[in-house]
């Protein structure tokens, strides 16, 4: 699967960026502007991905979402995770 990633460290901007994703922002922009993960500098692509490698609560979280949706926020150790599902396989 390959996933874009935003990871925040508060829950300050979280409404403010999932606003800006529902009124057509692109992702990769936000990640850049917003994201504490190193992948920021790729606009969040964490490119592909074995589920093995990610934390359950983020695996069963994306689960459940068809490409392209964006999922989250999801609260792991590192912060708060959104996550867009840019391809399954």
């Amino acid at each position: 699967m390959r996933v874009r990633h935003i990871l925040l460290k508060t829950p300050f901007l979280v409404e403010t960026i999932m606003t800006s994703l529902r009124q057509g922002a692109d992702f990769a922009i936000l990640a850049r502007e917003h994201s504490a993960c190193p992948s920021a500098a790729q606009g969040g692509d964490w490119g592909i991905l074995n589920a093995n490698d990610l934390p359950s609560e983020l695996v069963e979280a994306l689960q459940e979402a068809p490409v392209g949706d964006v999922v989250g926020p999801i609260k792991s150790r590192h912060g708060l995770h959104l996550m867009k599902i840019e391809q399954l396989s």
